[in-house]
């Protein structure tokens, strides 16, 4: 048999294969449990694959008119599966997308049409495998609106896709008689007309605060890339807060691209532009742009 010594060397010798065994074990484990944080930790915070889908905010079209609108594709983290596209519009609204799919990037045309004036909503779905992503363009046929002045008959658009809360202020305070013997209270020739001031109504007050005061409601900014401020269109005048718009109202004499982004755009002249041109002909005061012979707004009808 071993000597006592001898045995404890076996022990030891033995006792120290099982902490290295452990310890390798241990280590193994270490390793796996790194290996699968990482591997976690990169499948979260690398960007997978997908797509984004673009579409007009809102689009106007006429009774029985078709009307074309671009949806937009775009591919985002190398993504280069098919989009299948589909389009189904409200009660009232017919709706179609063509083509039907997309590979990566790329773009469709959405066909619309109704044929009864109104409001309506479209849903065009975008589905490749699990990703599915929707955009709900608002439609609606204008409003039309005459302005008669002083001067002459303006007849208008107004334009309640693009710009529904502003449309349906303006419109509220025309159905109310606020715009009666209002007065075009800032004309700048070549630039624009503007009127909506209660304050100046048949031209009385204090026409040196003409300009600061509106209704008692205001309406928010509402921009829409498809509108302009090109000559003829209506714009919502404001004070240096974006969504102070109330109900005083320009008419572009030019085109004024440095308005654009600005101020809400929700209409455009469709008769009388002259007339428009012929108000902002007046003389008027060097200093507050005011008209020296006063020039009215007498009435605003919704047709």
């Amino acid at each position: 048999m071993p000597s006592v010594q001898k045995r404890r060397i076996i022990e030891n010798t033995r006792k120290r294969e099982k902490r290295g065994r452990v310890y390798l074990v241990a280590l193994v484990l270490i390793i796996i449990a790194v290996a699968v944080g990482w591997y976690v930790y990169s499948a979260a915070t690398t960007p997978r694959p997908d797509f984004t889908i673009l579409a007009p905010t809102g689009v106007t079209l006429r009774v029985g008119t078709p009307t074309n609108s671009i949806i937009t594709i775009t591919a985002v983290n190398q993504f280069s599966g098919t989009v299948l596209l589909t389009a189904k519009g409200s009660t009232g609204l017919n709706a179609t997308i063509s083509p039907a799919s997309v590979t990566g990037s790329g773009t469709a045309t959405l066909t619309t049409s109704a044929a009864a004036n109104g409001s309506y909503t479209v849903t065009v779905n975008a589905t490749s495998g699990s990703l599915v992503h929707f955009v709900t363009p608002r439609v609606a046929t204008p409003v039309f609106a005459r302005l008669l002045t002083s001067d002459g008959t303006i007849d208008v658009e107004l334009y309640p896709a693009q710009a529904p809360k502003t449309v349906a202020n303006f419109v509220s305070l025309a159905q109310s008689g606020f715009y009666t013997n209002l007065t075009w209270h800032r004309v700048v020739k070549g630039f624009v007309i503007q009127t909506g001031d209660p304050t100046s109504k048949d031209a009385g007050g204090n026409n040196n605060t003409w300009g600061q005061y509106g209704s008692s409601q205001t309406v928010p900014l509402e921009i829409d890339s498809s509108l302009r401020n090109l000559s003829g269109t209506l714009g919502m005048a404001r004070s240096s807060d974006p969504n102070s718009g109330s109900s005083q109202f320009y008419i572009n004499l030019a085109d004024n691209p440095s308005l654009d982004g600005n101020y809400t755009v929700f209409g455009k002249v469709t008769f009388g532009m002259s007339v428009a041109l012929t108000i902002g002909n007046v003389p008027v005061y060097r200093q507050s742009s005011q008209p020296i012979n006063p020039v009215f707004l007498t009435n605003v009808t919704i047709r």
